[in-house]
């Protein structure tokens, strides 16, 4: 009877365990969907920058097309502070250069690895670096995610 009370008792803490760090994994559902430069952000980028976007998936990736650069990161999100930190671990990219005609090797070895979001009404703003530098990028929703 003990050794099946101590099992029951195992599984239900590697249950709990992993429900709990999948659910860090999970992307919010408020983040999920496509998101486009505000007009307020695009107007400080060069012309050919201005159509940048990215895409929460419902599945756990961030999709960032840049120019011909298109990039597809696997996610885990926190949330902290009012916003959400963001870990990236790269999957995939498309080995082309960015807006900027920034080589595909020159992005991926200077990809940062955390980023921190706040979302404020239709607003989602990137922080660059971290939220005390005050620089950021703002972006509004343009359509909900094709896999949610």
């Amino acid at each position: 009877m003990n050794r099946v009370l101590l099992k029951t008792s195992q599984l239900g803490c590697a249950l709990f365990l992993v429900t709990a760090c999948a659910d860090r994994n999970i992307v919010p559902r408020e983040l999920v969907g496509v998101w486009g430069l505000t007009k307020s952000s695009a107007a400080n980028l060069p012309l050919e920058c201005r159509d940048v976007r990215i895409e929460f998936t419902s599945d756990g990736h961030l999709i960032t097309v840049n120019g011909q650069f298109n990039l597809v990161v696997k996610v885990s999100v926190t949330r902290r502070s009012g916003g959400f930190v963001v870990g990236q671990t790269i999957v995939e990219h498309n080995d082309k250069p960015n807006c900027q005609g920034k080589s595909a090797h020159f992005i991926v070895s200077n990809f940062v690895h955390e980023v921190y979001f706040e979302l404020n009404d239709a607003v989602l703003r990137q922080y660059i670096w971290t939220k005390k530098s005050t620089r950021f990028i703002e972006y509004s929703r343009i359509a909900a995610s094709k896999s949610s």
